[in-house]
């Protein structure tokens, strides 16, 4: 009875290692794009090997410089992508309304819209449409780019509704927005994001390469440093 019991023993521990290095073996092997929050809102094949994520909040001037540059480079940067096998993925979300020191609305109401747009497959339309919105109306003027600088004032949620509107979103893409119908999503990645993000933002996981921060006065060949570095 006693060997019988030590067989049975050791057949379950047995299968409980297979089990865990199966685990952990699938686990290891997942495709980026199995572990993007949301595959509107990536660049690259998704059977890349090489994983980029991008932490940020469109509240957040020193990350508009960073996605200004890429928009600006944005052919460089495709072929970036795809030379060395990336899925690039922004991960956007209200994390200076959650965390940050002033909690400004923008912050909920971009992250909103943005996700709305995704639902019809125009995130990144939405994006960089933001992004040009707020330089030319706010940063290209030393409106909100800084803690010193002059403060957003009268921002509305109606200017990030007309963004999409300039942009060609339907109707639905209203409805979604009117009834926050992503708020739930933004929230929820907000809440991921404050697990991964050490610090403040943009936050840049690129590969083994992790770092926070953006300075103003950089350019393309800082960002490029960046991409580089995850190589």
């Amino acid at each position: 009875m006693g060997r019988v019991i030590r067989w049975i023993v050791l057949v379950v521990v047995a299968g409980f290692f297979i089990a865990l290095l199966g685990y952990n073996l699938f686990q290891g092997g997942a495709q980026p794009s199995e572990l993007a929050w949301d595959k509107n809102a990536t660049i690259g094949s998704e059977n890349a090997k090489r994983h980029y994520v991008m932490y940020t909040d469109l509240a957040c001037p020193y990350c508009d410089v960073f996605s200004r540059l890429v928009h600006e480079n944005y052919e460089e940067f495709k072929q970036f992508i795809a030379d060395n096998n990336i899925l690039f993925e922004l991960r956007l979300s209200e994390f200076l309304y959650e965390y940050g020191e002033h909690k400004p609305d923008m912050s909920r109401w971009s992250a909103e819209a943005a996700y709305c747009a995704s639902e019809e497959s125009r995130f990144w339309d939405y994006y960089y449409a933001a992004i040009d919105a707020l330089y030319q109306d706010y940063h290209s003027k030393g409106i909100g780019v800084s803690k010193t600088s002059p403060k957003i004032e009268n921002m509305t949620e109606e200017y990030w509704l007309n963004i999409g509107k300039n942009i060609g979103l339907s109707e639905a893409f209203t409805s979604c927005y009117n009834e926050h119908k992503t708020l739930s999503k933004v929230q929820e990645n907000t809440k991921k994001a404050a697990k991964q993000v050490q610090g403040g933002l943009p936050y840049f996981k690129f590969g083994k390469f992790s770092t926070g921060g953006f300075d103003q006065s950089w350019g393309w060949k800082e960002v490029k440093e960046y991409l580089e570095a995850g190589l």
